[in-house]
């Protein structure tokens, strides 16, 4: 409300997690559409359909329903200012037909009589949980003060070879973390004398789910492969370490129906509430492919005319539901043309005053770097990322995979 969006991203950042865990699902679902609208503030379109799509996810698990009829709204917005008009008026309609149901007379009175029941049951759970986290948080409060009184009567050598043992665990534990990630990353790139390619990929503090690979084919087509698991540490690993299995294993040729298959599966495992973004990069002869679960833009930038094209392919993330289908794009890909895809590690990264990097930046960086290798442009991007953070450590991986057609 008081326009400070930025600042709410970062909050509802820190919310979401704990509204999970704790099964505070209406929580999440008003914090997912907060993400969405701030991003749509921001004139970020991208990241508020993320968030627009994961509460449409979320809220098969939990009826909101004047919460789904407030982002059914906000979606048709955003693809309007996207110019994607059969999009927006698809949820227009959406919006128009839930509010109908919403407020007809005789569901009015329903629908006012379940909200009073619902209160009343929510209130009741809310107390409960009140008087359950006062009860451990006393119980908290003695634990602590008895360890206090322990490592006051014990001598300086023994407070340093505690402190020592718990840095040494907590170091154990991110180094495993990330080895598990490093280890699931191919450990030599596809060689083709037509391409030139390079990767990147930095850990966050706590190690997430950014994810890359290559399928090479008989025929010689690459097939690149960028995601971005839900979670953190041991948790993502589980869905990296599903993903590139299944990967191996799925026979289908066309990387839309691979991506379909890689769903089902997913599904069919179940893990919960994670989730998988990713998406595909089909590389034969003078074209490309492109098919999306989820994912930042495919950046693609054209030697001929020395401009960047965003390409944007909105579906739910792998995990989600069991009949998606997924879009499948094509381009020409001519000798100097470089095509990039990344995490949302880069792009909302934040600067020291709390500033998002944002899509725009990676899509003027990309034109203004396009005709340099492979490598010059990771190098480029990593010296950009440094730059923008100033010292701070990026809170997300970041991730990019960059193919470049040699000339």
């Amino acid at each position: 409300q008081l326009g400070n969006f930025e600042k709410a991203i970062k909050a509802y950042h820190k919310a979401i997690p704990i509204q999970l865990y704790t099964s505070r699902l209406k929580g999440a679902l008003e914090s997912y559409y907060g993400m969405s609208e701030a991003y749509y503030k921001l004139n970020m379109p991208d990241s508020s359909l993320k968030y627009g799509n994961l509460f449409i996810e979320l809220s098969k698990q939990y009826d909101y329903t004047l919460g789904a009829l407030s982002n059914y709204k906000l979606l048709s917005k955003v693809y309007r200012s996207l110019g994607q008009d059969s999009q927006a008026f698809l949820y227009l309609k959406k919006a128009n037909d839930l509010r109908d149901s919403l407020y007809s007379d005789k569901q009015v009175n329903q629908a006012q009589n379940f909200a009073l029941v619902e209160q009343d049951k929510n209130d009741a759970l809310d107390a409960q949980k009140e008087q359950t986290k006062l009860l451990i948080g006393g119980i908290c409060v003695l634990f602590v003060m008895a360890i206090f009184v322990l490592m006051m009567v014990q001598s300086s050598a023994q407070k340093r070879k505690f402190a020592k043992l718990e840095e040494a665990r907590k170091t154990k534990e991110l180094e495993a973390a990330k080895k598990m990630q490093i280890g699931f990353l191919p450990k030599i790139l596809p060689t083709n004398n037509e391409l030139e390619i390079a990767t990147f990929i930095r850990s966050s503090t706590e190690v997430g789910g950014d994810y890359y690979d290559f399928i090479v084919k008989p025929d010689k087509t690459i097939l690149s492969i960028c995601g971005d698991a839900t979670g953190h540490g041991v948790a993502s690993g589980m869905m990296v370490s599903v993903t590139k299995a299944s990967l191996i294993s799925i026979t289908e040729t066309n990387i839309n129906l691979i991506l379909k298959k890689l769903n089902q599966v997913i599904r069919k495992i179940d893990l919960g509430t994670l989730r998988m973004s990713l998406n595909i990069i089909e590389v034969k002869d003078d074209k490309i492919k492109m098919t999306s679960a989820a994912m930042p833009p495919i950046f693609l930038y054209k030697a001929a005319t020395k401009k960047v094209e965003e390409i944007m392919q909105t579906n739910l993330p792998l995990g989600g539901l069991g009949n998606e289908d997924f879009d499948l794009i094509e381009r020409d890909f001519e000798p100097g043309d470089v095509v990039i895809q990344l995490s949302d590690g880069l792009p909302e990264a934040p600067n020291p005053s709390g500033e998002m990097y944002d899509y725009d930046r990676v899509k003027d960086h990309l034109e203004a770097v396009g005709s340099k290798s492979a490598d010059e442009i990771k190098n480029s991007f990593i010296l950009e990322a440094d730059k923008w953070l100033d010292g701070l450590h990026n809170p997300d991986d970041i991730t990019f995979v960059i193919i470049k057609k040699n000339k």
